[in-house]
């Protein structure tokens, strides 16, 4: 005869009842806490490093600036003269009639209501 093993019976899983899922909640709220409390100094860590860097350009930009842009300048001018020209725009040339702003700007027409009283004035001259 073989000889059977012995075998001890199962313990039962306990069924979820309301204090599992409790506990259950409370351990997603404390690891989602922590993960969130993670990815925040990372973030904070990363954004300060952002920062650092921009205040590094800006510096070597204010050192290198002044020149820098009145090379660009003098460049954007060089390469629009021609254009400017040909569309009668440039520097020598006055600029035409029709682009010209009034001197003087007109006067304002009267309201009617104005109107009225400049009528009702002459109608009470001619009564007079």
């Amino acid at each position: 005869m073989t000889a059977r093993k012995k075998t001890t019976p199962r313990a039962k899983a306990p069924e979820p009842n309301l204090r599992h899922v409790w506990l259950a909640g409370l351990g997603v709220v404390a690891i989602a806490r922590r993960r969130g409390a993670e990815r925040l100094t990372t973030a904070k860590q990363d954004i300060e490093r952002i920062a650092r860097r921009a205040q590094a350009t800006l510096r070597d930009v204010r050192t290198q600036g002044g020149a820098g842009v009145e090379r660009f300048s003098a460049d954007v001018e060089a390469r629009l003269a021609p254009v400017l020209e040909k569309l009668g725009l440039g520097a020598g040339r006055p600029v035409p009639k029709g682009r010209r702003k009034p001197a003087v700007a007109k006067q304002a027409r009267p309201t009617p209501r104005k109107r009225a009283g400049v009528a009702r004035k002459a109608a009470a001259r001619k009564r007079a």
